[in-house]
């Protein structure tokens, strides 16, 4: 499933910062799962980017067990560069890794490798 037409998709050229295109990744974006067992049990998995002007990224992944009462969160800081149509994360220690998502703007919902994420700051 593909993100919406419309919207703002990508940056104007590589490595450009400071742009429309890039500024509107800007702020903290939150996706929710849920999940419901056949046994009944609940569960969810929630990610939140906080894009800074500045580059600098962090990624806060929450995993809920309703049923249980437990809840298990991480933390990964990263850095962030807008290319054409995606965007460049980079993980810093200890993490690692440098992963380019295609990204597309639609009003309040940022569509990050086509999964929706819900504005909740900017």
């Amino acid at each position: 499933m593909g993100a919406p037409v419309g919207g703002t998709l990508g940056a104007v050229g590589p490595g450009t910062t400071g742009t429309t295109a890039s500024s509107v990744l800007v702020g903290t974006w939150r996706r929710i799962l849920y999940f419901l067992a056949e046994d009944g049990s609940a569960s969810s998995s929630e990610t939140t980017w906080r894009f800074n002007a500045d580059g600098t990224a962090s990624r806060l992944s929450v995993t809920r067990n309703f049923t249980a009462g437990l809840a298990d969160a991480q933390t990964v800081d990263a850095r962030w560069e807008p290319l054409v149509q995606t965007v460049r994360i980079t993980y810093l220690p200890p993490s690692s890794g440098t992963f380019e998502f295609s990204y597309r703007v639609n009003g309040d919902t940022l569509y990050l490798a086509s999964q929706p994420y819900a504005r909740i700051a900017r």
